[in-house]
C-alpha cells in the first residue's frame, strides 16, 4: 500500500464515513458464550509440493488451512476477533446485508483491542471477510475467510464443500514476494500469483460421496486474477452467484469466470465418476484440485425441480422513478488520469503517483470528498459507472445487490442480483439497486491494488 494510504483509524472514519463497531474488552481464551472466534496470527505453512518448505503466512485461523464460519439465515451471529498481528485490520463482511455499524471493523493489534460483532444475516449464502484497506499485502498474506450462512429453510441434504482458491506470489524457497502495494502493479492489472492452490493446499484430494450430491462453495481469494474455472469429468448445476440463488443451469463448455472476491455455489449430483477443477490461464490449462468418489452409488440424486429458496432482497426496482447517479473510473496504466482530489487537495498524477495514488472515482483518489451521492432508504438507485479505464473494472457494492439493467447502450433484461458486477474496458454500465439498507457504504474495486491505490468510494443511506 502506497505512503498515502496509511490512515489512522479516526482518519479513515473521518474519511470514508464507515460505521465502527466500538471495540469491547474479551478474555484471551475462547469464550463459551456464543461467540466464534477469529484469531489474526501469523503461521507456518506448507503451500509448495515439498513439505520441507514452509511459509510465513497470516490467517484468521490457525486449526485449519482455510478459515470458514458458518451461521443460519435469520439467526443471531456472534464473532470475536482478535488481531495478534503487528498492524491495524480494517475487517469487512464483503456481500453481508447486515447493518452497517457491524459490517466494517477497525480491529487493531493486542488482546485488549478484541471486538465483537452481533448481527443476524438476512441472506442464505456465500461470503467472506477480509481486509478493506492494505488489501494488497493483507490478502495476499491470507487473511481471509469465508462465511457460510446456511438456508432458515429446509433444503435437499448435501454435502457442502467449501473451495477457496487463491494464487500466492512465491519463490521456490517457500518466501512470499513482499512488493505489496507495487505502483507497477497498482497501474496494471494487480498482483498476480504464480502459485495456485485450494483451500491452503496445493493440489488437494476431496473426496466426494457417490450416494449424495454435494455442494462446492467457491470463492476466488486472489488479489487480482481472474480465475476461468473448467471441470473435467463433471458437469455440475449453477445454483447461486456471490450468495444470491438463481435459476439452476448446467455450466456447460463455456466454463465459469471469477473475479476477485466473487463466489459461485455448485451442485455435483450423486453418481458419477472422479474430477478435475481446472483454471485456465492465458491458454494454458493447470489443474488445481482432485475430486475422488468414494462409496457406493445410492438414491439420493437431486429431485428434477431442484433450487435455493431465494433470499429476501428488494427486487421490486422500480426504474421511472429511479435517481441515476453518475460514477466515472479513471486511472491506471494509459488511463487518462491527469488530476485529481487527494485529502482535500487537488494534486497532479505525479503527485498522486508519489504519493501511492493511481486511481479516483468522480475525480476523487482515495478515501474522503464527497459522497458520490446521499440517498433515502427505500429510492431506486441507478449508478451510471463509465469505466474510462484501458481494463476491466471489477466492482463491489457493500451492504446491497445490484443488477445490471444497461452495457454499452445495450438494455439487459433478467441478469442476476449480485454484490459484484464487471464494467468491461472504455465501457458505461448502469446497475440498479434499492437503498434499503441505512449507513455510509461503500462502492470500491476487489483488485486489491487498486482499492489500495485510490479505487474506492462512499455514498450515504439515511
Amino acid at each position: 500500500m502506497g505512503p498515502g494510504m496509511q490512515l489512522s483509524r479516526r482518519g479513515f472514519i473521518g474519511a470514508v464515513g464507515l460505521a465502527v463497531c466500538r471495540p469491547s474488552l474479551a478474555a484471551a481464551e475462547i469464550s463459551a458464550d456464543g461467540f466464534q472466534i477469529l484469531r489474526a496470527q501469523k503461521y507456518v505453512a506448507e503451500l509448495l509440493d515439498n513439505s520441507e518448505i514452509k511459509t510465513l503466512l497470516w490467517r484468521f485461523s490457525i486449526e485449519e488451512k482455510a478459515t470458514v464460519l458458518r451461521a443460519t439465515q435469520g439467526s443471531e451471529l456472534k464473532v470475536r476477533i482478535f488481531n495478534d498481528l503487528d498492524s491495524e485490520i480494517w475487517f469487512h463482511w464483503f456481500g453481508v446485508r447486515g447493518p452497517s455499524e457491524m459490517m466494517t471493523m477497525n480491529i487493531e493489534p493486542g488482546e485488549a483491542n478484541a471486538v465483537d460483532c452481533i448481527f443476524t444475516p438476512p441472506d442464505a449464502g456465500t461470503f467472506w471477510f477480509g481486509p478493506l484497506t492494505d488489501a494488497s499485502r493483507q490478502r495476499d498474506m491470507g487473511l481471509y475467510g469465508v462465511l457460510i450462512v446456511e438456508e432458515k429453510r429446509n433444503v435437499p441434504a448435501l454435502i457442502d464443500i467449501p473451495l477457496i482458491i487463491d494464487d500466492w506470489k512465491i519463490s521456490a524457497d517457500g518466501k512470499i514476494d513482499e512488493s505489496f502495494g507495487d505502483l507497477q502493479a497498482a497501474v496494471g492489472d494487480g498482483r498476480l500469483g504464480n502459485w495456485f492452490t485450494v483451500n491452503g493446499s496445493y493440489l488437494p484430494r476431496i473426496k466426494l460421496p457417490a450416494n449424495r450430491p454435494c455442494r462446492l462453495r467457491v470463492f476466488n481469494a486472489a488479489n487480482s486474477r481472474r480465475m476461468a474455472l473448467q471441470f473435467k469429468g463433471a458437469d455440475p448445476l449453477v445454483v447461486a452467484l456471490d450468495g444470491q440463488p438463481i435459476a439452476p443451469r448446467q455450466v456447460g463448455l463455456l466454463g465459469l469466470v471469477l473475479q476477485p472476491g466473487q463466489r459461485l455455489d455448485l451442485v455435483v449430483d450423486a453418481g458419477g465418476g472422479d474430477a478435475v477443477l481446472a483454471l485456465d490461464i492465458s491458454g494454458d490449462i493447470v489443474e488445481v484440485c482432485y475430486f475422488e468418489r468414494e462409496g457406493a452409488d445410492g438414491d439420493g440424486a437431486l429431485p428434477d425441480n431442484f433450487a435455493l429458496p431465494i433470499n429476501p432482497i428488494p427486487v421490486n426496482v422500480d426504474l421511472a422513478k429511479a435517481r441515476t447517479v453518475p460514477v466515472v473510473i479513471a486511472g491506471g496504466a494509459k488511463g487518462g488520469l491527469m488530476s485529481a482530489k487527494f485529502k482535500n487537495e487537488v494534486l497532479d498524477l505525479r503527485a498522486l503517483l508519489e504519493r501511492g495514488m493511481a486511481w479516483a472515482i468522480n475525480g476523487v483518489a482515495g478515501p474522503g470528498g464527497e459522497l458520490i451521492g446521499s440517498f433515502a432508504k427505500g429510492e431506486t438507485i441507478i449508478m451510471e459507472i463509465n469505466n474510462t479505464t484501458q481494463f476491466d473494472q471489477p466492482l463491489h457494492i457493500h451492504g446491497h445487490v445490484w443488477q445490471v439493467i444497461e452495457q454499452g447502450g445495450a438494455i439487459q433484461e433478467g441478469q442476476p442480483w449480485r454484490d459484484t458486477a464487471v464494467v468491461p474496458q472504455k465501457q458505461v454500465q448502469k446497475l440498479a439497486f434499492v437503498a434499503d439498507n441505512p449507513g455510509v457504504w461503500v462502492l470500491q474495486s476487489l483488485v486489491a491494488e487498486r482499492v489500495d491505490s485510490g479505487l474506492i468510494a462512499s455514498f450515504a443511506i439515511e
